[in-house]
């Protein structure tokens, strides 16, 4: 047995599927157990990235919109596991520097608490608010680009209703050298919500996917029976292309089910304006897959 931070690892458990960790008596939300998929695609892709890129940039940043806690607890279980936050901090190839960012002050709070505890050596910068109010904020975290020094980010977005997020945020960020994961929570959200988010008066997608002309390229969609959900998840595909970032269609995301029902809940999807990181992305995807294996 090996032990990371507080994680509790075999030898055949290095980043062969998450590591459990112990209750420590702090705000631990409870997650649905699909969740694991996402943390180990973060997980892997940022170990990618970071081991990958070391060499190549002076400094790698990485930047976690929706941070958490830092703790999730599988719902229906006793465990615990590490989220995208302290997982990017155990990675083997360290990141320059990190930002942790969300709106509930309380999470965050404890999510301080468990950095300082393990990872006090890291350079850490929190940002506790609306991302979409305080992206100037995240932005001047990220440390200046120049000629003698090069820097690399990887954001992890991962909202929980379209609403917590807009286009114009992600367009901001991307004028830094950045690739992000982002998840689509276009069935959780999106499919579930349709009458909803088409009335004339709503804007949640428009500001979602940045696309002012969605309302009528989905009457087009809805005649040729596209699913709402799915719908959405390639208009954000669209407009991530327009500022430059390679995406050649639905292929490239990954349709998140639930396991109990096989229900289809959100797409993960990943931007990048260098093959090589959709080269790192397609390992990612058919590593993390394999690791379902191991649960």
């Amino acid at each position: 047995m090996l032990t990371f931070g507080g994680f509790f690892f075999t030898d055949q458990m290095m980043l062969n599927k998450l590591p459990v960790v112990e209750d420590d008596g702090l705000i631990t939300p409870e997650v649905g157990s699909w969740a694991e998929y996402k943390y180990r695609l973060v997980w892997n892709y940022a170990k990618v990235f970071s081991s990958s890129m070391k060499s190549k940039w002076d400094s790698l940043v990485y930047i976690d919109l929706f941070a958490g806690a830092g703790h999730s607890k599988i719902e229906g279980t006793s465990r615990i596991i590490p989220s995208s936050p302290l997982l990017s901090l155990e990675l083997p190839d360290k990141f320059n520097k990190y930002i942790f960012c969300d709106s509930d002050s309380e999470k965050l709070n404890v999510l301080k608490k468990r950095v300082n505890r393990n990872y006090s050596s890291h350079d850490v910068s929190y940002v506790e608010g609306d991302v979409n109010d305080n992206v100037h904020n995240i932005f001047s975290h990220i440390p200046m680009h120049s000629k003698d020094v090069k820097v690399l980010s990887f954001c992890f977005v991962d909202p929980y209703r379209m609403k917590n997020l807009h286009f114009n945020t992600i367009k901001k960020l991307s004028e830094k050298f950045i690739d992000f994961l982002i998840l689509i929570p276009s069935y959780m959200d999106a499919n579930r919500n349709l009458t909803y988010y088409i009335n004339e008066s709503n804007s949640t997608i428009e500001d979602f996917t940045g696309s002012l002309k969605w309302r009528e390229n989905w009457l087009l969609a809805e005649k040729e029976r596209l699913k709402f959900g799915t719908f959405v998840a390639g208009v954000f595909g669209d407009e991530m292309g327009k500022l430059r970032y390679i995406y050649s269609g639905l292929s490239d995301m990954d349709l998140v089910r639930s396991h109990d029902k096989n229900l289809p809940l959100y797409h993960m999807s990943f931007f990048s304006r260098h093959k090589l990181g959709y080269k790192f992305w397609k390992e990612t995807r058919t590593y993390s897959n394999d690791q379902l294996n191991f649960l």
